[in-house]
């Protein structure tokens, strides 16, 4: 008989009671799907928090369209609100941006509902600015659901996310926010901007770290210090469905098929080098022969960048090193270089794994010539 492998589900405690951990400011919990983040969340950040505390939370998702009806009802589904209630109440009830907990009445076979205590909202973050005269003095914690996308973010999303933490905190110090989400991609504005990719990059699945960041100056939060703790959630095991997706089945990060180079690279000779910086990330492309043909060749770069370098980034400078993309070149007169970046084309480029060319690809704000 074929052993059947026994499935993890995810406990947040190791986080929230961690000794680097327990007095973070903002918590990233990220991995695979169906693992059981946003129950823990529902059960102990949630519900469970309010009926501990009678504080109230917030449930945030990125645009308004999220927080369907459909949405906010299959969210609580799985909550067993009378045991959680001790009996008081059965269901959870949404309506008007409130969350209330609720009991469901069968009246002559028409199933009715009887709302009872509010114990929380729910926001979109793209609604943000609606809210910075209010008073949320009740709340002490945020839940932002699916914080990595695979469509669009909202424009200065980041910064979005801040000025509402510090509506809702008031100066109080008190507020946790926790963002929740899969391993789609690295490429996101919340490890762009808090500078994380590093952390990312060397976080194994079921390690929990956390970063202070200095907040110098900042009117934003008016913190001097804020605590960042992030989880990279162990893989649950048991049995998954998908055909092919790690990321849904293992917690990998999603990575399409890239082209990888015919040859070893010990079998080429450089011809040139130049470095790609965008979002944090840094690349370093060589331009590879084998006497037949030529290759672009693109792997990551974790050493610092060398002077007179030159650098394809969606940073400001005033270097004439520095280039928006490799087809717009304005400041540099050497033909031959010049020439060189005209042939970065799609179908002669090759990476040194999936992952590798998944983030450039999404990284990158310019289009590769085909």
């Amino acid at each position: 008989m074929r052993k059947i492998a026994k499935q993890i589900h995810y406990n947040i405690d190791n986080l929230l009671y961690g000794e680097n951990t327990k007095d973070g400011n903002y918590y990233l919990i990220y991995g695979e799907k169906s693992n059981g983040k946003s129950y823990q969340a529902k059960t102990k950040l949630e519900i469970g928090h309010y009926i501990k505390t009678h504080m109230k939370f917030i449930l945030m998702r990125r645009w308004k369209d999220d927080l369907s009806s459909l949405w906010l009802e299959k969210y609580f589904e799985d909550i067993d609100v009378e045991s959680l209630t001790d009996g008081k109440y059965n269901t959870i009830n949404c309506w008007r941006g409130k969350i209330y907990l609720s009991n469901a009445i069968d009246e002559d076979g028409e199933l009715k509902v009887n709302r009872g205590e509010v114990c929380g909202y729910y926001i979109a973050l793209s609604t943000e600015q609606h809210y910075s005269s209010s008073s949320f003095l009740d709340v002490d914690v945020i839940v932002f659901e699916e914080f990595m996308e695979r469509g669009m973010y909202i424009k200065n999303e980041v910064m979005k996310l801040e000025a509402f933490y510090s509506t809702v905190d008031r100066k109080r110090g008190t507020t946790k926010m926790f963002l929740i989400g899969n391993t789609i991609t690295r490429i996101n504005p919340y490890i762009n901007e808090w500078k994380l990719f590093e952390t990312f990059k060397r976080l194994k699945q079921g390690q929990i770290t956390s970063i202070i960041m200095h907040k110098e100056g900042n009117d934003i939060l008016d913190e001097t210090n804020i605590k960042i703790c992030i989880e990279y959630c162990k893989a649950s095991g048991g049995k998954q469905m998908s055909i092919s997706s790690n990321m849904i089945d293992k917690g990998n990060w999603s990575a399409e098929p890239q082209p990888h180079l015919p040859k070893s690279k010990k079998e080429y000779r450089v011809l040139f080098r130049c470095v790609f910086d965008f979002k944090n990330m840094r690349y370093l492309c060589e331009l590879l022969t084998d006497e037949k043909n030529i290759f672009w060749f693109i792997f990551p770069k974790y050493t610092p960048i060398k002077p007179k370098t030159i650098v394809i980034s969606d940073k400001i400078s005033t270097s004439k090193y520095y280039l928006r993309s490799p087809y717009e070149i304005v400041t540099i007169h050497n033909k031959r270089i010049v020439n060189l970046l005209g042939m970065f084309r799609e179908n002669n480029i090759f990476f040194s794994d999936d992952l590798t060319g998944t983030d450039f690809k999404n990284a990158i704000d310019f289009m590769i010539r085909k």
